[in-house]
């Protein structure tokens, strides 16, 4: 049998070594940027228990009250089109899901800086021009006392972001 011998330059395993210790310092550093962000996330079950107490409870503990609004929506879907009422009369225990989700959503817009999802998009807003679906909305009637009359696409991405906040309207409804 005869050995055979290796010819293992010096520098190829320096230049290993270093590589191989700038890849573990990345990846030391990745996982405590990322890894610590996704470690501060409370369960998921107990977080969406958690937030459905505070929006239920919200009304008595800060002294608003549950929504009040009657909205109509025409909703036309490619080959088909559905008409769906809403009727939230104050009563959050009473009045369907969809309530508490459109005053919620209106709450976030607000604090987000994004508007009321019931207006129109601003002229002056920047927009993708990435078309999401060809679903449109006619949504009109009153909300806390407003009359809402607009309607609403998925033709860029500002009029996504409103069809998203106003899902629970848009999509059809038990």
């Amino acid at each position: 049998m005869s050995k055979l011998k290796l010819n293992r330059d010096p520098r190829g395993s320096i230049g290993t070594a270093a590589l191989a210790a700038l890849c573990c310092a990345g990846a030391a550093a990745y996982a405590l940027t990322v890894g610590s962000s996704l470690a501060s996330w409370p369960d998921t079950a107990s977080a969406a228990g958690a937030e459905v107490e505070a929006v239920s409870g919200a009304s008595e503990e800060d002294g608003s009250e549950a929504p009040v609004g009657r909205l109509q929506v025409h909703v036309s879907d490619r080959d088909r089109a559905y008409i769906q009422n809403l009727t939230c009369t104050g009563a959050s225990d009473l009045d369907p899901a969809a309530c508490e989700e459109i005053a919620a959503n209106i709450e976030q817009a607000a604090e987000d800086g994004a508007g009321n999802p019931f207006s129109a998009v601003d002229a002056d807003a920047v927009c993708t021009d990435k078309t999401y679906g060809p679903q449109e909305a006619v949504i009109s009637g009153t909300w806390e006392g407003a009359e809402v009359e607009t309607t609403v696409s998925r033709e860029n991405s500002c009029e996504e972001a409103r069809w998203q906040r106003l899902s629970p309207l848009t999509d059809p409804m038990d």
